[in-house]
C-alpha cells in the first residue's frame, strides 16, 4: 500500500498456510510480480517498483 492506502500493485496467487510457520514465505517470482525490489532481506527493507529512490519501506512484523 502507497502512503494513502492506496493498491501498489496486485496480482493472484496461490496461498498456502503451514502451521507452525514463523516466517512468511515469498517466491522470487511473486516478489518480481509484486515489483518489489529488496534493500536488505535481513532487516526487512524494500522499495515498490513506483517508489522513488530515496523512499525505502519496512515489511510489516508477523503478529
Amino acid at each position: 500500500m502507497d502512503d494513502k492506502g492506496g493498491e501498489l500493485s496486485s496480482i493472484k496467487a496461490h496461498l498456502v498456510i503451514h502451521p507452525g510457520l514463523e516466517e512468511p514465505l515469498i517466491t522470487d517470482v511473486t516478489i518480481d510480480e509484486l515489483g518489489i525490489t529488496v534493500v536488505s532481506f535481513s532487516k526487512g527493507l524494500w522499495r515498490h517498483l513506483k517508489d522513488p529512490p530515496s523512499m525505502v519501506r519496512r515489511s510489516a512484523k508477523a503478529t
